[in-house]
């Protein structure tokens, strides 16, 4: 009985504050915020399979389930048309999975998104970016523009609770956080880590284009003792990075893969979410027509059952490549 009445406490202070750092001024004045955003999110190749490139589904669903859409960009699309679309959404998500760096199209459609980011926000033009695992170690790539900044680390089919560093409690990411949820974060293993690269902190130390970029925000440990840096967070940019994968809590549930889905871990991923959907209002990039932005929303694909095939995805976009 008294476990239940902690849990209906916790979530009830977690609900009161929808898991998303608003002020009182934010609460009552909407008029600033764009209650409709759209976010980009990179397709990559299949592995072993050139003719097409993919999203997985819960990326999607984890944009959705904190009031986002999205917008999904095939690895066909060239420059003009990223360039384009970089104007109509409100902000993007680089995916974890794997790619060919500084030669693949999720790489250069990562790269024209950032370049396009630093000077669109530089000009007072607010767009947020997010990478996760791979989109984490993309955000380090681009900044630092060495692929030497990767090591290997064991991090594969793990969950952490994460090292906070002295950053973290003023971070944009988790200073408006409930005291209960940055505990779990602190306690619980509940962030899950598919990863065999990484970046060592001792990067940062060395390579000064990436420490006067982004703050370290939370660090870990793999499965030999090796450390590893998990999140970041710009420092004069609204651009965030994890290396573990805040979507799979909550939406991708193969049994190949040790993902937590408890209450705190599907909190803690919706917090994630509903932040960077959030940082997405604050964008006032709009597409020209209610039509054109019709074409583009993920509405207009189907998502594939994959998990039946024992995919790790439960749900897939594929898209000819």
């Amino acid at each position: 009985m008294k476990s239940t009445v902690s849990m209906l406490l916790l979530f009830a202070i977690i609900t009161a504050v929808n898991a998303v750092p608003l002020t009182v001024e934010e609460t009552n004045n909407s008029e600033g915020f764009n209650n409709r955003p759209t976010i980009a999110i990179l397709a990559q190749l299949v592995d072993q399979d050139i003719h097409n490139s993919y999203i997985a589904a819960s990326y999607v669903k984890y944009i959705e389930s904190a009031g986002g859409r999205a917008v999904l960009i095939p690895t066909t699309y060239n420059t003009s048309k990223v360039t384009e679309l970089f104007s109509y959404v409100n902000g993007v998500l680089f995916p974890g999975g794997g790619t060919h760096w500084f030669t693949s199209a999720y790489y250069k459609h990562a790269k024209t998104f950032y370049d396009l980011a630093i000077q669109a926000n530089k000009h007072g033009d607010y767009f947020p970016m997010w990478g996760t695992c791979l989109g984490f170690q993309t955000l380090n790539v681009l900044t630092s523009d060495s692929s030497e900044i990767l090591s290997k680390f064991d991090g594969n089919d793990v969950s952490f609770y994460l090292n906070f560093t002295d950053e973290a409690s003023s971070s944009r990411l988790f200073k408006d956080m409930p005291p209960q949820l940055y505990k779990i974060f602190q306690t619980e293993n509940i962030t899950y880590n598919h990863h065999n690269y990484g970046i060592s902190p001792d990067v940062y130390k060395k390579d000064s284009s990436l420490d006067n970029f982004f703050k370290i925000i939370s660090t870990n440990y793999g499965l030999k003792g090796k450390e590893f840096i998990s999140m970041i967070e710009g420092r004069d940019y609204p651009f965030y990075g994890a290396q573990w994968h805040p979507e799979k809590n909550n939406f991708e549930f193969t049994t190949n893969e040790k993902i937590p889905h408890s209450m705190n871990a599907i909190f803690a991923s919706q917090y994630m979410a509903n932040f960077f959907v959030h940082e997405a209002r604050k964008s006032q990039h709009k597409f020209p027509s209610s039509t054109i932005e019709q074409q583009y929303l993920s509405y207009n694909y189907n998502a594939e059952y994959s998990g039946k095939e024992d995919n790790n995805f439960a749900q897939i976009y594929l898209f000819p490549a």
